[in-house]
């Protein structure tokens, strides 16, 4: 009787930590750099595409914008990380960003521009 009750509080508390420590549901990701997603986002949700239009037309006129909080304060971002020190290598430069917009994380390359390399001569 005594292992039955034993038995019976130990399942008890396994099934009520598992609620506990449920994970949180899994987060939407949109990667901007594939193919038509921004096709299918304009169909899926227009105001969501005009918000991202928007960033996309500012951080192109002005790419060092990735580096501030101009995503934060304008457009109420959050989770901004940019690949300070990662760059792909082509011309203009590309750094990955990722932000999140209401609960939905976005990931893009920002065409760094401003970064573009040039031959100095008399150096």
């Amino acid at each position: 009787m005594a292992l039955l009750l034993g038995a019976a509080v130990i399942a008890l508390t396994f099934s009520a930590g598992s609620f506990a420590g449920d994970p949180p549901p899994a987060q939407r990701t949109v990667d901007l750099r594939a193919p038509h997603a921004l096709e299918q986002l304009q169909r899926a949700d227009p105001a969501k595409f005009r918000k991202l239009q928007e960033i996309l037309d500012g951080l192109n006129e002005q790419p060092g914008r990735a580096e501030s909080d101009w995503l934060q304060v304008n457009f109420n971002a959050t989770d901004v990380d940019l690949s300070r020190y990662l760059f792909r290598t082509s011309d203009p430069p590309k750094q990955l960003l990722r932000f999140k917009l209401d609960d939905v994380r976005y990931v893009v390359y920002v065409a760094r521009i401003d970064l573009r390399a040039a031959v100095m001569l008399g150096i």
